[in-house]
């Protein structure tokens, strides 16, 4: 059937009302893209460049309020572990309890309590032998073997040959370093005898000479260490371990705690300040000595769980 002009007229009109505005739309979405263009920049905050130069900066970039926030966040973070470890003090006396001996205090020395001339080069040996490529047990058992071969004698290890040596090492079970160890004893021999007459006392007495009227334990810790590194086969971890063991014989290099173990009291939540540690022991040479051969103790046979 033929449609009329006036009907198509009317079609059209409503075809016209009923189509969604996609003009409209479109020139919406398009202004609204358009809008961050136009607005006008906004003028950068007073500081940076300026503020390096000594201007005074008014108002801080939002950037810097983010760091400083967060490193106000970190600083609280950081004194809630810290007050949480020094509460963890209370580990302290069970740590020592368990595993805080006197280092070679059953090896056989006739006075491991006592800064003697004996007592001082067997902690020597001491860190020299336990510092090797080898377990802590062998280690150990070659200490006890060479103490009681009495190289903790000065002048019996200056009289033993090399091939006692060598044998003395191998029934420790040092076998593997025994030819260049027994080398280096004779050459330990020989440094103590030649530099310190014999005594390692003389050794500290020259550190605490060196460092002056004011003998602070930095200085002279460090004088004891620069004169250790001439003794061939002993290296800072030896040097350590040394520390370690005899700041309760020679007091003037407390307090001290290796770096392994400071990790070791972080992990049962004790602080990692060997400060805050010392006073936890109230200042005692003898105790922060037995403290850190704890900590060594709980890091070498991985006993840390016992004070989770």
């Amino acid at each position: 059937m033929a449609r009329t002009r006036a009907q198509d007229k009317a079609g059209d009109k409503v075809k016209q009302e009923s189509a969604p505005p996609t003009t409209a739309k479109k020139s919406e979405t398009a202004k609204r893209r358009q809008e961050p263009e136009d607005i006008a920049p906004q003028e950068e905050p007073k500081g940076g460049e300026a503020a390096e130069e000594g201007e005074p900066s008014e108002a801080p970039p939002p950037a810097k309020k983010i760091k400083q926030a967060e490193a106000d966040d970190d600083h609280v973070e950081k004194a809630a572990v810290s007050v949480e470890a020094r509460e963890n003090t209370s580990k302290i006396p069970r740590l020592l309890g368990a595993y805080g001996a006197i280092p070679l205090e059953n090896s056989g020395l006739s006075e491991p309590h006592k800064p003697t001339a004996e007592t001082m080069f067997a902690h020597l040996l001491n860190a020299m032998l336990t510092t090797t490529r080898i377990s802590q047990q062998i280690a150990a058992k070659t200490v006890r073997t060479v103490i009681a071969a009495g190289y903790a004698d000065l002048q019996t290890l200056e009289k033993s040959s090399w091939e006692e040596r060598t044998k003395v090492l191998t029934d420790g079970g040092y076998t593997h370093y025994r030819e260049k160890t027994a080398t280096q004893l004779g050459d330990l021999a020989e440094l103590v005898r030649g530099k310190y007459e014999g005594d390692l006392s003389n050794l500290l007495k020259a550190a605490k000479e060196e460092a002056g009227s004011a003998r602070g334990v930095t200085e002279v810790r460090d004088g004891v260490r620069k004169r250790l590194q001439e003794v061939k086969g002993l290296g800072n971890v030896a040097l350590d371990v040394f520390c370690d063991s005899v700041q309760g014989l020679w007091t003037e290099l407390a307090p001290f705690l290796d770096s392994r173990s400071a990790k070791a009291a972080g992990t049962i939540g004790l602080p990692i300040d060997v400060q805050e540690l010392y006073e936890a022991v109230g200042e005692n040479p003898v105790e922060m000595c037995k403290l850190a051969s704890a900590l060594t103790t709980v890091r070498l046979d991985k006993k840390e769980r016992e004070f989770w």
